[in-house]
């Protein structure tokens, strides 16, 4: 018994912890401490809410200070209590077991936490699933990193990573020493005939030793052997993994076959490991040896050398050795290579372009920035759960204990949520790439899966996540004890506290405004290119292409009348309204540049001399695809073989070498070409220009009639008002002209746009999906601690409502203070944001990376989103009672 604080007549029964149970419970050095200190904060209880209220908080402290209490080590007589320095893992082990109890008796919180991790280390794993076959996966080469690539550029015709010629690759195989061994392979396609239907397939042409040079062991059969490249040896072949799956079943009895290439007998020797197919060399379905021959035309530039580099060279001193011999072969043939620059380098550049690169880049940032915003989320998290049992940890901190025995149980426990999360996260990133294997149109793209290095980083994130939103909070926890919380008193937090509540919100806005600035922009350039007039209409067209067989369409003459009667044929159909042929289909083939001269601003050298992507195009073909026609007239019937060589100009071409489009009516320019030479040609036409085959520019372009000009590789044009329907009746005609000419990808043209654009429909879908995860987690962030600051400050909010203030008022306070957070993380995500976008600027096409619509929409985007999370708090800040309020504390 002992009497009442303030009513010295009243005396109050104090509750006692049976001393069998303390003493089976608790060892020696903290029972009196422990006691004693239950006593005096029930004593405090009973003063303030009456016995019954102060018992039923006493026993419920008692269970905390026991548990606290029991987790401490026993110490040397006559010291403190003091844990033991040495790790002991049944200690780990009670530590799991407590977490795991923890978390089963928090399900808000523990669900919240693990679909946050999730989602958070999904959007790594799934990104590190992209670059891992580029950056991380050993490349199948062997010893990458002394394999030396050779890319040519010239700047005035937007080739960046343009091949050699088969001449000046001989010279450089036999004049660099840097390289002990140079190789080289270029790619064609070709009609594959033998097996089924005539088939397009896309040949690469390699030197003999290009397998040994990278290391590749064939998986069924053997590679090239020396000398099967020299002229007059028996054709082999080795088929890609990939088509050997699609088209053979993956038999091995191929090997030893014989098949026609473009009606040349080619033997299979060998099948190619599946690791080779990585970037362009994922699109190869068949490898054919190189034959060298030094007549070449130098100007026919299709082969990428590759090499292994000799002992003690480097890239950058191959690069010095070739910088020398590049210059002298400029100063030889002047006319052919003024204005090319080349360089040696890397086998990782030379594998992907530079944009993948800084792609790659500025998602490896915003999926950072993910993380952090779901880390400082959890952070937030983890210190309300601390306040609110902040008076155990004081207990168990007077009663000895370390920072580490503070902190060691919410790291478990985080560490268990993080592992979690992990697994959750694994699941997701294997739905996205589900999803992207599904949509995408690229080999690469459509092969990526998760591996052991994806599980290992999925891995190595948890586990390190804990220490972003788990350490922190609970390493300031374990202070030194607090006098209040030991009595009783109800701790709502300290300043310090909330302010880093509130720098962890606002780094989040501003990581989600910065995102959201970059995923605007990104969409924007992908909306600019999507919606680009491409200079005619592709929506009632139909497209395909063909491979003429080399031995059944040797001649000009024979191609010609393939042309004339595929023309005839399929204008005949009823639901066709237009037909042609042409030797690529401008904006999504490869152009094919040829130096003109003839013109105004004729040029010395070749880096001055005009130049035009070259199209050799049937008659009819303008008014089938749809391309303007401005001034003169376009190829007829009449434009065959023998006849007046005639040419039509695309209007850039007509302004940038006539001055204008009338001007360039009846000049006769000189076509260069690198196997038919020099031909001169008489200006009939100038028609409207279309954008190349990057979607993004804008090119001089010639147009030759395809009877003058005949090639063997041909894309298909009709044009009908329901182009799906019209496929069929193209298909059967085709067939019954010839069936031993390949047909491939027939299909609308609409649908060639869609697989042309899906890598960027993947990667914008990529940088909003992220960017929106971070405004939801942002916002969740950002209403949790209004929320929190609010029931924290519930007895203040009580007491000015007391005092008069009206609910508006209240309502006004809770909402300013959450756009206090809001603006200044705003200031400062727009600071990261312009940085990232100039990061960006390289792979923006059609917007400014400092566009202001961007920049204002996703600022009022933010602080909307941020006034509605503030918003349901002040409602419930206003709606508070004063009298239970005050009564409560």
């Amino acid at each position: 018994m002992r009497p009442s604080p303030g009513h010295p007549d009243r005396v109050v029964a104090v509750p006692r912890v049976p001393a069998w149970l303390v003493a089976r419970l608790v060892r020696e050095p903290h029972r009196e401490f422990l006691l004693g200190d239950l006593e005096e904060q029930f004593t405090r209880a009973a003063a303030q809410d009456g016995p019954a209220r102060a018992r039923h908080r006493y026993w419920r402290q008692a269970v905390r200070c026991i548990g606290a209490a029991r987790s401490l080590r026993p110490v040397p007589s006559g010291g403190r209590p003091s844990p033991a320095r040495r790790l002991d893992m049944s200690r780990v082990f009670d530590d799991i077991r407590t977490g795991l109890r923890s978390i089963r008796r928090s399900p808000g919180y523990s669900a919240v936490s693990i679909l946050t991790l999730a989602l958070a280390i999904g959007a790594n794993t799934l990104l590190f699933s992209i670059a891992n076959p580029l950056v991380v996966r050993p490349l199948p080469l062997k010893d990458s990193g002394t394999l030396g690539w050779i890319l040519m550029a010239h700047p005035e015709r937007q080739v960046t990573r343009g091949r050699v010629s088969v001449p000046d690759f001989m010279e450089w195989r036999a004049s660099l020493h840097s390289f002990s061994a140079l190789a080289g392979y270029g790619v064609r396609q070709a009609t594959l005939l033998g097996h089924g239907d005539a088939t397009r397939v896309v040949v690469a042409h390699a030197t003999a030793d290009l397998p040994e040079v990278w290391g590749l062991t064939p998986i069924v059969g053997r590679a090239f052997q020396p000398g099967e490249d020299a002229p007059g040896q028996p054709a082999v072949g080795l088929l890609s993994h990939r088509y050997w799956q699609a088209a053979f079943q993956g038999d091995p009895a191929v090997a030893g076959q014989t098949y026609f290439l473009d009606g040349r007998p080619v033997t299979v020797v060998g099948v190619m490991p599946a690791s080779i197919e990585l970037g362009t060399l994922s699109l190869i379905d068949v490898w054919v040896p190189l034959t060298l021959d030094a007549s070449a035309p130098r100007d026919d530039r299709w082969v990428l050398p590759t090499g292994r580099l000799a002992p003690g060279a480097t890239v950058a001193s191959a690069d010095a050795e070739f910088q020398t011999l590049f210059a002298a072969q400029q100063r030889d043939h002047p006319d052919l290579l003024d204005g090319w620059t080349a360089r040696v380098t890397t086998t990782q550049a030379a594998i992907a372009a530079e944009n993948t690169w800084v792609i790659l880049t500025l998602l490896g940032i915003v999926v950072t920035f993910v993380l952090l915003i779901a880390c400082a989320n959890l952070a937030n998290l983890v210190m309300a759960r601390l306040v609110a049992r902040r008076q155990e940890l004081d207990v168990r901190v007077a009663l000895g204990a370390t920072r580490w025995e503070v902190v060691r149980p919410w790291l478990v426990e985080g560490l268990l949520l993080s592992v979690c999360g992990g697994a959750g996260g694994v699941a997701i990133a294997y739905g996205g790439l589900r999803v992207i294997n599904a949509v995408a149109f690229e080999p690469f793209l459509r092969a990526l899966a998760i591996d052991g290095y994806v599980l290992a980083f999925a891995a190595g994130i948890s586990v390190a996540t804990p220490l972003l939103f788990a350490l922190w909070p609970a390493v300031s926890a374990g202070r030194a004890v607090t006098s209040a919380a030991l009595h009783g008193a109800r701790i709502g937090g300290t300043r310090g506290a909330a302010i880093r509540r509130n720098l962890l919100v606002g780094a989040q806005v501003a990581l989600a405004l910065a995102l959201l600035v970059v995923s605007g922009l990104a969409v924007q350039s992908m909306l600019f290119i999507r919606n680009s007039n491409l200079g005619y209409d592709p929506s009632p067209l139909l497209t395909w292409g063909v491979s003429l067989p080399a031995d059944r369409y040797a001649d000009d003459a024979a191609r010609a009348r393939y042309v004339a009667d595929t023309v005839r044929a399929l204008s005949a159909l009823p639901d066709v309204r237009g037909a042609a042929l042409a030797s690529a289909l401008p904006v999504f083939d490869a152009d094919a540049p040829r130096p003109i001269s003839g013109t105004r601003h004729d040029g010395d050298t070749e880096a001055e001399r005009p130049w035009a992507s070259w199209f050799a195009v049937s008659s009819g073909f303008f008014d089938t695809i749809g391309i303007p026609l401005l001034t003169g007239r376009t190829f007829t019937e009449a434009d065959r073989a023998g006849g007046l060589p005639v040419a039509v100009l695309g209007r850039l071409a007509a302004e940038r070498y006539f001055d204008d489009v009338g001007s360039a009516i009846g000049a006769r320019i000189v076509i260069h070409d690198s196997a038919l030479g020099a031909r001169e040609a008489t200006v009939i036409g100038v028609v409207g220009d279309t954008r190349d085959n990057q979607l993004l520019h804008t090119s001089p372009q010639v147009y030759v009639p395809l009877a003058q000009w005949p090639v063997p590789a041909l894309a298909g044009i009709v044009r009908a008002d329901d182009p799906s329907s019209a496929a069929t009746g193209v298909r059967t005609t085709l067939r019954r002209l010839d069936d031993a000419v390949a047909v491939s990808n027939l299909q609308p043209m609409t649908q060639t746009i869609s697989q042309a654009l899906s890598s960027n429909a993947i990667l914008n879908g990529l940088f909003l999906s992220f960017a929106g995860l971070a405004l939801v987690l942002a916002t969740a962030g950002l209403f949790g601690v209004i929320s929190y600051s609010v029931g924290q400050r519930r007895r203040e909010i009580g007491i000015r409502l007391a005092l008069g203030a009206s609910p508006r008022m209240v309502g006004r306070m809770v909402v300013s203070e959450g756009l206090r957070v809001t603006l200044a993380g705003v200031a400062a995500g727009l600071v990261i944001a312009m940085a990232l976008a100039s990061l960006s600027a390289s792979v923006l096409f059609g917007v400014s990376p400092r566009d202001p619509l961007t920049f204002g929409g996703v600022t009022a985007i933010v602080i909307i989103v941020a006034l509605a999370a503030s918003w349901s708090p002040a409602l419930r800040a206003m709606r508070v009672d004063p009298a239970r309020a005050l009564r409560a504390e």
